[in-house]
């Protein structure tokens, strides 16, 4: 199924989604050096330079927990490939250029979000990929949710741009929550946060987003 650059079709395969550009598969095990590369990589943490992977070993636990995604609700992670060689660029077809997520959270939402290689940055690769993943999320019945630090206004840009609705900007964690976010998103609380949504959220479902950083 493909349609082009911005169009979202009628329906979708979500195992198997393309765009002009852009073909994404489920995130698969022979992903993980890849993978590991583009979270190793300083440049795709500008923005939180803590949250950078230090060991393959986070690669893996990504793809394990995309599986059981897949497994438990239809939709995990996918791997996102360009289709054909990319005039302009060092990019050849086959490149793995991010990840895309659409992954199901414990408390019954979709976490929503995206993370591609600089080199792919500034040409629309990152709406194009967000357009078809949230179309495909949007066929499930959970709300979508996605975070974004207020210091990257680029990925604010492209969530806005794909029509997704800011229902909280902060710090911290909720004062009426004794629960504290995971050590893996420690590092986000203190900065100032921005969560999204395809609709309104009850105030418990947006707290355990909250508590997430």
């Amino acid at each position: 199924m493909t349609w082009n650059h911005g169009e979202v079709p009628d329906s979708l395969s979500p195992e198997l989604l393309t765009t002009a550009r852009l073909r994404l598969q489920p995130l698969a095990g022979s992903d993980v050096a890849e993978v590991h590369a583009i979270y190793a990589d300083l440049g795709t943490w500008l923005h939180l330079p803590a949250g950078r992977h230090t060991a393959i070993s986070q690669a893996e636990r990504m793809v394990d927990e995309s599986e059981q995604s897949w497994a438990a609700s239809g939709l995990g992670r996918w791997a996102i490939r360009l289709r054909a060689d990319l005039p302009g660029t060092d990019l050849v077809a086959g490149t793995l250029i991010g990840v895309a997520s659409a992954t199901l959270l414990d408390c019954g939402a979709r976490n929503f979000g995206y993370r591609l290689t600089p080199a792919s940055w500034g040409i629309g690769l990152a709406t194009e990929a967000a357009t078809v993943v949230l179309a495909a999320a949007q066929a499930s019945p959970y709300p979508v949710t996605a975070r974004a630090l207020a210091g990257n206004p680029a990925s604010v840009r492209v969530l806005e741009r794909i029509g997704l609705t800011l229902v909280w900007r902060g710090s911290g964690v909720p004062d009426t929550d004794a629960h504290s976010p995971s050590p893996e998103h420690a590092a986000t609380t203190a900065l100032e946060r921005l969560i999204f949504a395809d609709r309104p959220l009850a105030p418990e479902l947006l707290a355990a987003i909250i508590r997430l950083g």
